[in-house]
């Protein structure tokens, strides 16, 4: 009994921890809408060159396109890759550009040894961009009216030289909510977003639906070439960033930004087969395996605190384990939309990590099985994806 004792106590503690601590980071960040109402727009406004790389994205990329070009941002142009899709992404895109000018197609029919698809896009959008501001995001993200010019007023103001916007994920599947919203909560843990702006640590954070970066401390970094074998290439930029000096910001961008990130959960499993497991374990199974057990025990610890608490009328065991069950209704209230289901679904943080575990389980077996990362067509050789790895939460 001492020992279930010892292991509750112990376990209770570090979730409460935990939840305290996510709260107080969530209570940090800042939300764009609220902070650019007060401020005044520059006195001129910069160049801004849009980088979209589109792989067999036909169903997204035309109202995701419709949704920049309807911006109000005076000087903008749209750079879009059409990175050797199958499907109609090139036609729309082509007929898109021929529609509006500020569209630039580019489109490749085969891709580099040494490259991930996606970095080999970004790269060679880059190439053809001609703005002040770089502004990286992906095929499937709705910009709301006025985004671009908050995020750009919101970056100039702050003398920022690198934001991050975490958009709306809009998901229709229960289950899909309790895993995104737990991974989300997981990576602003691991990216310590409450701190990335202090520039005397090297924490960073990097979104693939809205990495805006100034060009001139850009192009002090390694650029995409460095990057050209790392699947966690959103946050590997924030890292370049942050390196070259840059000062950093972060901020919510709620209903200006949003995206579908997945129909569903299984199409969350196959999702995170490309990043999780590099990101997330280095492609060591001994490091999936020690974050299994540590899950686990975290997830269990409360449990058995109830139930053979209670069972036992055992004051020790219960009374902590009430204390995370309370913690854990205050986090939902606190941190929800103030909608049933947002707080159901944080009510089930637990549940949600247990989810995200089994999605870094299926990413190390599949990759570790087919030694290497199969994605959109291409195959990624393990050995060279190692090689290449340049960030490590």
């Amino acid at each position: 009994m001492l020992l279930y004792t010892v292991y509750v106590i112990l376990g209770c503690s570090v979730w409460c921890l935990g939840l305290i601590y996510l709260l107080w980071m969530m209570s940090r960040l800042v939300k764009l809408t609220d902070v650019t109402d007060t401020m005044s727009p520059p006195a001129s406004w910069p160049r801004l060159s849009i980088v979209i790389p589109a792989c067999n994205e036909a169903p997204y990329i035309e109202s995701a396109l419709k949704s920049l070009l309807a911006q109000d941002y005076p000087k903008i142009e749209i750079i879009v890759v059409n990175d050797r899709s199958t499907d109609d992404t090139g036609r729309i895109i082509e007929r898109l550009a021929s529609e509006d000018s500020r569209i630039t197609p580019i489109h490749i029919e085969s891709l580099p040894a040494g490259w991930l698809g996606k970095v080999h896009a970004l790269h060679r959008g880059v190439q053809h961009a001609r703005g002040e501001w770089l502004l990286f995001t992906d095929a499937d993200v709705h910009f709301a009216p006025g985004c671009l010019r908050r995020a750009i007023n919101y970056a100039v103001h702050t003398r920022a030289d690198h934001l991050a916007l975490l958009p709306r994920l809009v998901t229709k599947n229960f289950w899909l909510a309790v895993a995104v919203r737990s991974f989300g909560l997981l990576f602003l843990y691991k990216s310590h977003a409450a701190s990335i702006e202090r520039a005397d640590n090297q924490h960073y954070i990097g979104i693939g639906a809205f990495n805006l970066v100034r060009r001139q401390v850009f192009e002090q970094t390694p650029g995409f070439e460095w990057l050209r074998l790392e699947p966690g290439d959103d946050a590997a930029l924030g890292m370049m960033m942050k390196q070259a000096g840059g000062k950093i910001r972060f901020a919510l961008a709620d209903d200006l930004l949003s995206l579908g990130w997945y129909p569903n959960v299984r199409a969350m499993f196959r999702g995170m087969e490309k990043n999780l497991f590099g990101v997330g374990a280095h492609y060591q199974w001994w490091r999936v395996l020690s974050q299994t057990i540590q899950i686990c025990l975290l997830v269990v610890a409360p449990l058995l605190g109830l139930f053979i608490g209670f069972g036992l009328l055992h004051p020790l065991l219960c009374l902590p384990a009430l204390l995370v069950v309370l913690l854990q209704i205050v986090f939902a209230l606190v941190i929800a939309d103030k909608n049933i289901r947002d707080i159901v679904s944080l009510l089930l943080f637990p549940a949600g990590l247990l989810l995200v575990n089994a999605m870094l389980i299926y990413a190390a077996y599949r990759c570790l099985r087919q030694q290497g990362i199969q994605w959109r067509g291409t195959h990624y050789p393990l050995a060279e994806l190692k090689a290449g790895q340049r960030i490590r939460f």
